[in-house]
């Protein structure tokens, strides 16, 4: 990709709203990772965009910011689809949106972004809105909230309503019936407990937080790799909302704990593998840390399960337009591999042989 793809891609993402007016952008090497060029490609993308007014850099404060949104060119031909995830993580987001756009912009079909981030019910006013614009279809991944489930109920609940298909993403409401594209969450997390425990792991304590499919799927993994071995899991509840907002680690288990008891520290989602890096530099005994990341760029434990998140969304963008094409298509369910860090020398042979990138 050329710098002048790079800076229609950066354009694109702040004219659905990815990115709005203020916003910090990704950081130059996490943009060369996500779309696979040099620094010095990204920074001629993003030297044109300054120059043109839509990005600017700020006195005192690292990283490039939006200053404008750039007039959106009308393609009338062009369908439109919704996209509801969570920028919890940038990264996250980011690669996620890369696919997706991947597989929609060549078929003609352009976006609308709702950030569902801590947004409760602003969510479900933002897809009224899409459904009234007429968008295709939605992309939605679950809030990450306490009251996300019963949020994420009644904005399937419109899309069912407005007679247009969803495709669900990393994560998915128990008992809905909609297509569903994700990590394969247990396996990987089986795999990583596995390689964990051939290096002697023997008292592992699992470092859980905001309740969703997918990490229930991943301790369901460490919880079969350890059983096979007669090891048990210790498991403790971490406020993470307040980590992510006030970067201060709080237990919600009332039990006490002690947590140089433990060899490792096994995080089910990318906010508490950061914790869990925290947690053990704080131990006097040495720790492993295990978790999980968006891409090998963002790792910060010593072993880690990278999400094949360009892929899920590639692959969501895709189940979607078929459901739109030929709606009496069966919903199904999609399982993408991840990859394990450090990487097994499998990996990579792997994905090429399984064409698991378009």
């Amino acid at each position: 990709m050329k710098s002048e793809a790079v800076y229609q891609a950066i354009v694109a993402r702040i004219q659905e709203g990815f990115w709005k007016s203020g916003e910090q952008i990704l950081s130059e090497r996490q943009l060369s990772s996500l779309f696979s060029v040099s620094r010095v490609t990204v920074r001629n993308a993003i030297s044109q965009l300054v120059g043109e007014g839509v990005l600017e850099y700020r006195q005192g404060r690292l990283g490039t910011f939006v200053a404008a949104v750039p007039c959106e060119k009308q393609n009338e031909d062009a369908g439109l689809i919704g996209i509801a995830l969570d920028n919890y993580t940038p990264a996250f987001a980011s690669f996620l949106l890369e696919g997706i756009h991947d597989s929609l912009w060549k078929r003609n079909y352009h976006t609308l972004y709702c950030n569902t981030h801590l947004g409760d019910e602003t969510v479900v006013q933002k897809i009224a809105s899409f459904i009234q614009e007429g968008v295709k279809g939605l992309i939605f991944s679950p809030l990450l909230t306490d009251s996300g489930t019963v949020v994420s109920r009644k904005v399937l609940a419109l899309a069912k309503q407005a007679s247009i298909p969803v495709v669900q993403l990393d994560r998915y409401v128990w008992d809905n019936h909609s297509s569903k594209v994700q990590c394969d969450n247990t396996d990987a997390m089986y795999r990583m407990m596995q390689r964990l425990i051939k290096l002697g792991i023997r008292r592992p304590l699992v470092l859980s937080g905001i309740s969703t499919s997918s990490t229930e799927e991943r301790l369901e993994g460490v919880r079969r790799a350890c059983s096979e071995q007669g090891i048990s899991v210790s498991t403790v509840l971490v406020d993470e909302v307040a980590y992510y907002q006030e970067q201060s680690i709080t237990f919600l288990d009332p039990k006490a704990m002690k947590l140089e008891a433990y060899d490792a520290f096994i995080a089910l989602n990318q906010v508490l593998s950061k914790v869990a890096v925290r947690l053990a530099k704080n131990c006097h005994s040495q720790i492993i840390t295990a978790g999980v990341s968006a891409s090998e760029l963002e790792v910060v434990n010593e072993y880690s399960v990278i999400q094949p998140l360009y892929h899920i969304g590639y692959t969501a963008a895709s189940l979607l337009l078929e459901h739109i094409e030929k709606p009496d298509i069966p919903q199904s369910t999609i399982l993408v591999q991840a990859r394990q860090w450090p990487f097994e020398s499998s990996d990579t042979a792997s994905f090429k042989e399984e064409g698991l990138y378009p």
